[in-house]
This record gives structure tokens, sequence and C-alpha cells, in this order.
């Protein structure tokens, strides 16, 4: 193992809005010198659906619906689209050309996913790399489909993760679903009608499965072990538990207030592009 400082975190269980303004805070310590490169686990106060940068809220989501059944909503500083976060685990990466990192994102995706991958074998799941393109699947749902950023096995697909680059560092958010919630975040996504609501779940029922098919008894610390283990394999690097610093703290909570307590931010001048 080499001796610069990396790090997990396991920040556990936040609300939505504050969880992405961690997120963010780290790769901008990070890119000032003041963070080293950063492994997080983290948890949600309660069931919540991340949104990807570029969507459509109004389009997409049934937002009474999820007001009506506590559902919180919050937009990620990553691309990609929606994501359940109930019954899952969520993780995060904030890492850059410095460590080795290849330029480009779909270069560093397929770098990033050999750490996903050995966290899949240490919960005893082979896993490989899609190899699809991005779909052309019109659904809200992240995972309704398959891309060469995401880990499948038995054709099922498991993880699915969501990158956006600053300068020379990246920040990865990725999500491992442990339980099939599928029924329960379809309910949260605007069709024409019910009938066609059934057909979209009904095809990604057969796309995607939970962790649990294949590790029935695997829980979030598990998987939180497995990805820490299996990332500090693949990068050849100890990733010793630390804490978030108290300007991260504080950098997070402003995030929270001027950015992520809001749905709209996308439309002002912010600090990811």
């Amino acid at each position: 193992m080499q001796t610069t400082p990396y790090r997990f975190v396991n920040t556990g269980v936040q609300d939505a809005a504050l969880n992405m303004a961690i997120d963010e805070a780290i790769l901008l310590h990070y890119l000032r010198g003041d963070a080293p490169p950063t492994l997080r686990a983290f948890r949600w106060n309660r069931p919540a659906i991340s949104l990807g940068r570029f969507q459509n809220v109004e389009r997409e989501i049934e937002q009474e619906y999820c007001e009506e059944h506590g559902i919180a909503l919050v937009r990620r500083p990553t691309g990609g689209r929606a994501v359940y976060h109930r019954g899952e685990f969520t993780y995060s990466i904030v890492i850059g050309k410095r460590e080795g990192v290849p330029s480009g994102v779909v270069a560093a995706y397929a770098y990033l996913l050999q750490g996903l991958q050995a966290a899949l074998r240490l919960l005893g799941v082979q896993a490989e790399i899609s190899d699809e393109h991005v779909s052309k699947n019109p659904s809200a749902a992240c995972f309704a489909s398959s891309t060469q950023a995401d880990l499948t096995s038995n054709g099922f697909k498991l993880v699915g993760s969501a990158q956006v680059w600053k300068e020379d560092a990246l920040l990865q958010q990725g999500s491992l679903p442990l339980e099939d919630r599928a029924a329960e975040f379809f309910n949260t996504l605007r069709y024409p009608d019910a009938r066609a609501r059934e057909e979209a779940l009904h095809i990604y029922n057969q796309k995607t499965t939970p962790l649990h098919t294949f590790a029935p008894q695997a829980s979030w610390d598990d998987a939180a072990q497995a990805f820490r283990q299996g990332f500090s394999t693949f990068l050849q690097h100890d990733l010793p538990e630390s804490e978030l610093s108290a300007s991260e703290w504080e950098l997070a909570r402003q995030l929270v207030e001027e950015k992520y307590s809001k749905l709209d931010w996308r439309q002002e001048r912010i600090s990811l592009s």
C-alpha cells in the first residue's frame, strides 16, 4: 500500500439536501488541497429521490405524490436520471488525475468500476461492466436502462453511477439497491396512465435486481465494509476511517442554504460545471 493519505468517511444518516451538499463540499476541499481522495458511504433520514442535474422535475416526477408520502426530492450535482433512496447503499468518491484517474468520463467510469467490481466480489457477486450504450429509454428512472457506467450480473443491472468533473477532479455518486423497492419508486414517476406505468415497471424488473437476489443476508454495513475494502484493494491504498473536517461541514451547510434546498439551482451560476 502507498502512503499518500486517502480516507473512508461514513457520514451516517442525513437529510437529502445535506447529503448532496457534503459531496460538493468534499470535492471543493479536494481541489484546494484541503481534503484527500475520499470514499464516502451515507444514508438518508427518509425516503428520497435524487434527480439528475438536468432532469425536468415537472415533466418526470409526481411531486404531489412525493409530498403526500413524505418522499424528499433533491437535485444531484451529477447527471443521470432519478434514483430512489430507500433500502439501498449509497456511495460517493472524490478523486482526480493526480491519483491516476484517466481523462474523460467514459475512461474514468471504466477505471472506477474496477473498485465496484472488487467490492461486489467481497459480497459474493460477480459483476461485469455493461456492454450497452446510452439508452434511448424515455423513463425517468436511472435503473431503467444500463449504460457503460453500470455494473450488471447475470444480465441484471446492480449498480448505477453518475459523475461530474471539475478541473482535474471528479465526483462520482452511485447506488446499490439492497431491497426491491421498484413498485414504490414507479409510483413517484410521471406516466400518461396506470397502464404505461405498469408496462414500464415490468421492463424495469426484467433488467434490474437488488443485491439481495444474489446475497440475501448482506446488510448496509456489509456493503459499506465491502466498498471500503474493494476500493482499497483496487486503488492500492489504505482507506482509514476518518471524519469530515469542520470546514467541510461548514461549507456543506452553506451549500444547503444556497443551493441544495432548491430544485431549480441548475438555472443559476453554480460551482460545478
